[in-house]
């Protein structure tokens, strides 16, 4: 064989070798998830995959967009076959939690992402470890119209930070007579779990509040009586919007709002239609405003953590993936400052990183919820403690007690009567 020959055979066989190779280190990462394919989520996981990518050359990732209504049901039966998804996403709660046994424990592995994170609890486990990275956060704080709060004489730079700076707002509101001071949507009872909860938030202390949340608290303690009694005060002295108990809280209250029919809306900070970015969108940039529950009997420098936050959805780990590695990097990649802010810019959503950088979002609204996020957050939400049983008799008598047709007193007592049946249900 000459020269020529075997030169040309060795970079034949060469080729062949590294085309080998290459082929070797391709993977591909299977993702599932049920949002990717909204069309106000998909430039987030967009960049995602791209970013991905770009830094791990000769890896896929595939994503796969279930169906929402399903995906639990799906997932269910890629985890009894041990097989399928190497990542996938799933909500804060019982819904990811029921699901640990399936998912590797995240907390060392993300031991230097994990402090600038908030939403956490919502994918803790019982012996403290994660079985998800929250992507998202959710919570309820309170909206106001400037517009409206110029015409009441007040200063749209200072919102309420105390019970009776609320107070002043609304008597100032209510004297020009054009719009009520507070709305939400409490159609079905659905946004008088989230009043209380934002009294509570404002009222307890830390101690009090951890002991409702171990539903160690009857209803009808004096810690409880309290938030109710604060309740009252708003109905009684008219500072909510008459047919609030037919609002949709998706829509009615915002466009409520968004008319300067209200001064002050109860929504809340995720990619929910009653959020900073469509709030906004409707009133025009800068139109709207941002305030924390306010303190109440106490100095709100004293308890400045009063934005109660749950991990929304997350992504979370198979326990059969054989790209853990990988996986890690992508979850990494999902809940970074760049990625952060295309979840904002997109979708409105409220990303759980707090050091995502604002300077290129041009929402003042957006703005003052990160700062909340970052100064005045704390994990885990009374809402998300109430069983199923108590929720729904709360959303009933709340109806009721907005309506004067039940009291303080009965109302209590009718919750903790569900309480009891309830613990005794359960012994």
């Amino acid at each position: 064989m000459s020269s020529g020959m075997k030169l040309k055979l060795l970079l034949a066989l060469t080729a062949s070798f590294l085309t080998t190779a290459v082929l070797a280190d391709d993977k591909t990462l299977v993702v599932w998830d049920f949002k990717s394919s909204e069309p106000l989520m998909k430039p987030y996981f967009d960049i995602i995959k791209t970013t991905f990518e770009k830094n791990h050359p000769g890896v896929t990732v595939q994503e796969i967009a279930q169906p929402a209504d399903t995906y639990y049901t799906v997932l269910g039966t890629a985890i009894n076959a041990k097989q399928g998804p190497d990542v996938v996403l799933l909500n804060g709660g019982n819904l990811a939690i029921d699901r640990a046994g399936a998912l590797v424990p995240l907390k060392s592995k993300f031991a230097d992402v994990i402090p600038g994170l908030v939403g956490l609890s919502s994918f803790k486990t019982a012996d403290g470890d994660y079985i998800a990275m929250p992507l998202t956060v959710q919570g309820s704080i309170w909206y106001y119209n400037k517009e409206v709060y110029k015409a009441a004489g007040l200063d749209p730079a200072k919102p309420p930070q105390t019970w009776k700076d609320f107070e002043a707002v609304c008597t100032a509101i209510k004297a020009k007579g054009d719009a009520s001071c507070v709305t939400f949507g409490n159609k079905d009872g659905t946004d008088f779990i989230n009043v209380i909860a934002t009294i509570a938030d404002g009222l307890w202390s830390a101690d009090t509040r951890a002991k409702f949340m171990k539903h160690d608290m009857a209803w009808t303690s004096d810690d409880m009586r309290a938030v109710f009694a604060k309740a009252k005060e708003m109905i009684d002295n008219g500072w909510i919007e008459n047919g609030v108990n037919s609002y949709s809280p998706y829509t009615d209250a915002v466009n409520i709002l968004a008319g300067a029919r209200t001064g002050n809306l109860l929504g809340l900070i995720s990619d929910a239609p009653n959020s900073w970015k469509n709030i906004e969108d409707m009133t025009g940039e800068g139109g709207v405003g941002v305030a924390l529950p306010p303190a109440i009997d106490q100095d709100p420098a004293a308890n400045p953590k009063r934005l109660e936050v749950d991990g929304g959805i997350g992504f979370g780990i198979t326990s059969w993936s054989t790209n853990q590695d990988l996986a890690v990097d992508f979850i990494k990649t999902a809940v970074s400052t760049e990625a952060a802010l295309t979840l904002m810019q997109s979708a409105g959503g409220l990303p759980s990183n707090t050091k995502v950088d604002l300077s290129g979002l041009q929402s003042e609204a957006a703005k003052q919820v990160v700062g909340y996020l970052g100064c005045c957050s704390v994990d885990g939400r009374i809402k998300s403690n109430y069983v199923t049983a108590e929720r729904a008799e709360l959303q009933r008598v709340g109806q009721l007690l907005i309506t004067g047709q039940t009291s303080v007193d009965d109302a209590l007592q009718s919750i903790e009567q569900v309480r009891q049946k309830e613990i005794a249900r359960k012994k």
